[in-house]
């Protein structure tokens, strides 16, 4: 906000200038009425952010750091607060809307009207360069500020050493468009593993077998004469399983817009999907993911991963290099 501020500071200067209101009286009046009511906006801002950190982001993050589970992932996409990202990069100061008494100005409001129009209907948000815990903040809430850059401390780490195998980013994506996608976990999987250390070490959960046999099918273990050696389960290997939440807007017909994507989110409500959803279905690239367990045998020296970056990568170097064999050898 302290940029836009200087912004407002630099405008008023400029507008205010001898020579400019000689030709068009009134215009530092009003001016320096546009940057009264701009700070003004900017210190409402600042002080509601503040308050809202203290009121609730505290406790939530001292909760969270005391957690032993990892329940969202990434935090700073889970949290992404778009009023606040809306507010800060999109206001009608940051737009240019001014209320600057000429006929230059009249004429330019419908190209400022189309960047509201642009964001409401056509461009998408989060978009390309958005970066979760940065751009849905206000930098002068410093408070704000260092549990956003803590959780990104945390979200370094992902939940389990394997979880960017079993959930490639390719195909799962956190970032840029998907600043606001993120993983919550569902339940547990059960995993191949059979050694309690190695369950430790990847960070899952070892629960122990405890069976309970009446006294009398004791007796006739003991009794029977064709005995079987059975082999014994110390326990089971259990892996978190998580459910994808695709926060990236789609609208309609190329049109990505806030109100498009709100359309379509109503949309993606209806019975038919809410279903498919809880029948642990994918609808439109979010939903309950499915074990992962058959893409990776934790009990094999050499991990098998079904990594479709790689495929990918592979199959365009293959096509170069065959379109290098076609065009430029004749």
């Amino acid at each position: 906000m302290n940029s836009l501020a200087n912004k407002i500071k630099r405008y008023r200067s400029k507008e205010c200038s001898r020579w400019r209101n000689i030709k068009t009286p009134g215009r530092c009046r009003a001016a320096t009425l546009y940057a009264n009511k701009a700070n003004s906006f900017i210190k409402k801002q600042i002080n509601k952010s503040v308050k809202d950190t203290k009121e609730g982001q505290v406790g939530l993050y001292n909760e969270r750091r005391k957690s032993k589970t990892r329940d969202v992932y990434p935090i700073v996409n889970h949290d992404f607060d778009y009023k606040t990202a809306m507010i800060k990069n999109n206001n009608l100061y940051k737009l240019g809307f001014t209320n600057k008494p000429t006929t230059p100005n009249l004429y330019t409001y419908p190209i400022k009207l189309k960047k509201y129009l642009n964001i409401m209907l056509k461009d998408s948000y989060p978009k390309s360069t958005t970066v979760a815990g940065r751009d849905d903040v206000i930098d002068e809430d410093k408070l704000r500020v260092n549990i956003k850059n803590s959780y990104r401390y945390m979200d370094k780490t992902p939940p389990y050493p394997t979880f960017k195998k079993d959930y490639p980013e390719c195909r799962f994506k956190t970032k840029g468009k998907h600043a606001s996608s993120y993983f919550i976990r569902a339940g547990t999987c059960k995993t191949k593993i059979k050694n309690e250390e190695e369950c430790i070490r990847n960070k899952f959960k070892w629960v122990e077998n405890k069976p309970k046999f009446s006294k009398i099918f004791k007796q006739m273990l003991k009794t029977s004469k064709n005995k079987k050696p059975v082999e014994k389960l110390r326990g089971s290997c259990y892996k978190p399983r998580y459910l994808y939440i695709d926060n990236s807007s789609k609208g309609f017909y190329g049109q990505n817009g806030l109100q498009p994507s709100l359309m379509n989110d109503i949309m993606n409500i209806t019975p038919d999907k809410l279903f498919q959803i809880l029948a642990g279905n994918n609808v439109d690239g979010g939903g309950l993911l499915p074990c992962p367990e058959g893409f990776i045998d934790y009990n094999s020296n050499h991990t098998k991963v079904s990594d479709h970056c790689s495929v990918k990568f592979i199959v365009i170097i293959l096509l170069i290099f065959i379109l290098y064999l076609l065009f430029y050898k004749q």
